[in-house]
């Protein structure tokens, strides 16, 4: 089954990617590190993972954001 993610999703994903800590994304998309944190818990559900790491996995593997 196909994943699909919102462009905030995609982004947070590519922030991960490179290499960013919530506190970062935060500032990068003007949000608390709370909202960054609860859209976290939200792709961590949508794709079946537990952790970052496994989230950039994932991404990667199913091509959910474009290789830079």
């Amino acid at each position: 089954m196909p994943i699909h993610l919102t462009r905030r999703e995609r982004e947070i994903v590519q922030a991960i990617l490179d290499g960013c800590t919530n506190r970062a994304m935060a500032q990068r998309f003007g949000v608390t590190e709370q909202t960054v944190k609860n859209q976290l818990t939200t792709l961590y559900t949508k794709t079946g993972v537990s952790s970052r790491l496994e989230l950039a996995l994932v991404a990667l593997q199913k091509g959910l954001v474009e290789e830079s």
